[in-house]
């Protein structure tokens, strides 16, 4: 009779304790750099199974809590997303992820007459990354991410530092987009149709001549047109 119970009591434990051990939980950690090794700061970890997200820091290290079999994507601005599975049950799993820089356009694709490519590109980023960036800012002195956020920062800096990383993170946002519409104007295409030049000369000449944002933004297509010539007469020149 002893035997017994002292059987159903182990196995009521062992069905206690069950659960826990299936949801062991896993720290998925590493590295986020692309195919040149340049780390990219500042990335977003999305846990899809559990909705989490977390930001690499500066170094491009971060870290997100999972189990096994959760489904973890990593994204950055300009670059293709990379989805990995957990495999670990328990510990630490390092996965150091090497993005890939994402085409300009998508062959295939038709396009809307109604928005730029431009835009279309720029409506997906802002939906993409909209959790982060329409988080108010916080007092930097004590200020922390708000509950229910789903944001975890990486414990690689100091948790102080956690909306400075937020907002670094809108800024370099900011200034992603501007670069975006610039390059979305100020093409390779049409600079070579206006100036002549291919290969290195183009490149030279574009780099040497990048425009700013608020130039592209105010002047039409007829002036740019314009602007490139003046531009390219006094390189000439140099």
């Amino acid at each position: 009779m002893k035997a017994h119970m002292r059987m159903l009591l182990l196995g009521c434990i062992a069905g206690m304790l069950f659960p826990f051990v299936a949801k062991a939980q896993v720290i998925v950690t590493g590295q986020i750099s692309d195919s040149n090794k340049l780390v990219l700061p500042y990335a977003t970890i999305t846990n899809l199974t559990t909705g989490k997200h977390a930001l690499s820091d500066q170094g491009g290290f971060y870290r997100i809590d999972a189990t096994r079999n959760d489904k973890i994507v990593f994204t950055f601005v300009g670059y293709l997303p990379d989805t990995v599975k957990v495999t670990q049950t328990t510990g630490t799993q390092t996965l150091n992820v090497k993005l890939v820089v994402a085409s300009r356009f998508l062959k295939g694709v038709e396009i809307s007459s109604q928005y730029t490519p431009y835009q279309l590109d720029s409506i997906e980023r802002r939906r993409q990354y909209g959790y982060l960036l329409d988080l108010p800012n916080k007092p930097l002195a004590g200020g922390s991410t708000p509950q229910g956020a789903g944001i975890v920062f990486s414990p690689f800096t100091r948790y102080s530092k956690s909306e400075k990383q937020k907002r670094q993170f809108k800024k370099n946002y900011e200034e992603m987009e501007k670069e975006k519409y610039i390059d979305s104007r100020f093409t390779p295409v049409l600079v070579s149709q206006v100036t002549g030049l291919k290969g290195d000369s183009l490149q030279l000449f574009m780099r040497d001549n990048y425009p700013d944002y608020e130039t592209m933004r105010t002047i039409g297509h007829n002036d740019l047109l314009y602007w490139i010539t003046d531009k390219y007469k006094a390189w000439q020149k140099k």
